[in-house]
């Protein structure tokens, strides 16, 4: 560990959920020392509250290698039941994702996990962070070692300080990094005393997800795909404490009479109960630590937007975090983490919310007003295509300056390149990705002044526009301009603003390239 006061290029990431791992295999993959520190002494595979994985979270998936194994894993939902009766068809979305996978969460977290140790990201299990302090060089954390190999050798409870240049904490609903830098959580709970269980189903349901309410009480069951589902009942008449445990009679009821039948429900192997909140952290940065997933943001289980949201998190900061540490962010582009992400996580937890509540809605008017403008709104095609980009993912963009071209913060698809291979083969280590219309050479010289930190690639298709994508693959920048030299000056100036100064001894090249041209 390097001493207290001396700058360290690593990362300490606080929490190995789905976020936690996500951005450490990021780190790593970008060639950023990272370690991984979870209080839980083993993985626990049989834990899991979020089923839902959606298409915008498959693509980022998908540029890191590993969404087609994890897509094998569950089943592929191209409509989403609505209460009334209402269908929302996603088999419209774009790209090679028009659905949502239905897989345990705990499969999500595998082959994460897996990809974050062969990128070589360090994952620490019994580490539990107890504190930190920060300075203008690092951040020492405080931990507790309760795996029996503590810092001073004496098993169980050792403490010892960790350093790091930057720390995330992506450790949950109850964050110790977020109550550590003393910041606020406000909000409410969204409902209470709901019910988990892990069942057996002798009839099982004929669709993969089975979702019904009826204004005092509401049932979901999703499949683990191992014979086992889970099922989530509420009950409006019975708010018990979260440590009172399930009475599997009254799970039983509430969900016959929510869905007609408890599809012969028997054998459950664990059961729980839980709250459910709507809180939002105001920052999520304060000087070298950040905040992320449940940590900075929770709410409704409504549309199944908290771990996609909490991946979508680490995929925005991880990129920032590498070029900082590699020396070459431009000003601003750690704070465009709060910038971004804190407007969605507020769009979401409204989202979810009024999904909840509409579902829970107690008088019968209410419920009919509810289910006829479910109805109705899927048949409108502009609105059935917001509502499946905001669902999904697809359609979250990112603000735009004034007079920037139209593509810009936008979700890029994934093109095919000229030779061979699509955009997402370019992405995912911490490069941008700058696709010309035609082949330039003038560009190639260009782009060797960011030699390391953008990959060059030309479109496979009929196109005008020149475009730099981000790392999480938004479009930073795009052009129409078809001028050569028009085009390589803006080139140049976006890249400057998104990849830092160029170097000194690719830009002598350059030059002198440049002049001999002349």
């Amino acid at each position: 560990m390097p001493p207290i006061g001396r700058p360290a290029g690593n990362v300490i990431v606080v929490g190995a959920g789905p976020t936690g791992l996500l951005l450490a295999g990021d780190l790593a993959a970008a060639g950023i020392g990272c370690t991984l520190l979870e209080r839980r002494r083993e993985e626990v595979n049989g834990l899991t509250r979020a089923f839902a994985v959606h298409a915008r979270t498959l693509e980022q998936l998908d540029a890191r290698g590993v969404a087609e194994e994890l897509a094998r894993t569950g089943e592929h939902l191209r409509e989403l039941s609505l209460p009334g009766g209402a269908r929302l068809d996603l088999g419209r979305l774009p790209g090679r994702f028009p659905y949502v996978l239905i897989t345990p969460q705990y499969e999500t977290e595998r082959v994460l996990r897996e990809r974050a140790l062969a990128a070589g990201a360090e994952i620490v299990h019994g580490a539990e962070v107890t504190g930190l302090r920060q300075d203008e060089t690092g951040v020492d954390l405080r931990v507790r070692r309760t795996d029996g190999e503590g810092g001073d050798g004496g098993g169980d409870g050792a403490a010892e300080t960790r350093r790091a240049a930057y720390v995330v904490g992506t450790d949950g609903v109850g964050s110790t990094v977020r109550e550590s830098l003393g910041l606020p959580f406000p909000g409410r709970s969204a409902v209470r005393s709901v019910m988990l269980a892990d069942v057996l189903l002798d009839d099982p349901p004929r669709d993969v997800l089975t979702v019904g309410g009826t204004g005092d009480a509401f049932a979901f069951l999703a499949p683990f795909g191992d014979g086992w589902y889970r099922v989530i009942a509420w009950n409006r008449a019975h708010q018990a404490a979260d440590s009172e445990p399930v009475d599997f009679g009254e799970l039983r009821e509430v969900t016959r009479r929510v869905l007609g039948t408890d599809h012969g429900m028997r054998d459950p192997r664990w059961t729980s109960r839980f709250h459910s909140d709507e809180r939002q952290v105001p920052r999520y940065r304060v000087g070298r630590v950040f905040l992320a997933g449940d940590a900075a943001h929770v709410h409704s289980p409504a549309g199944g937007q908290g771990m996609n949201t909490g991946l979508q998190d680490a995929a925005n900061l991880s990129w920032r975090l590498a070029a900082d540490l590699h020396g070459w962010a431009p000003p601003g582009l750690l704070d465009g983490y709060h910038d971004e992400r804190h407007p969605i996580g507020r769009r979401v937890l409204s989202g979810s919310g009024a999904l909840l509540r509409g579902a829970l809605a107690e008088r019968p008017w209410q419920r009919r007003l509810r289910d006829a403008g479910l109805r109705a709104a899927p048949r409108i095609r502009p609105v059935a295509r917001r509502m499946s980009g905001a669902v999904s993912g697809v359609g979250i963009a990112y603000p735009a300056p004034r007079g920037a071209h139209r593509l810009t913060g936008r979700r890029a698809p994934d093109v095919r390149l000229s030779g061979g291979g699509r955009l997402r083969d370019l992405l995912g280590d911490g490069r941008f990705a700058l696709v010309t219309a035609v082949n330039d050479p003038a560009v190639g010289y260009l782009t060797r002044q960011w030699d390391g930190r953008v990959r060059r690639a030309v479109a496979g298709g009929p196109t005008r526009s020149t475009v730099l994508v981000r790392p999480d693959g938004y479009i930073a920048w795009a052009s129409d301009e078809t001028v050569p030299d028009r085009r390589a000056v803006a080139i140049r100036a976006a890249l400057a603003r998104w990849c830092g100064r160029p170097a000194e001894r690719a830009s002598e090249h350059v030059a002198a390239a440049e002049e001999r041209g002349r």
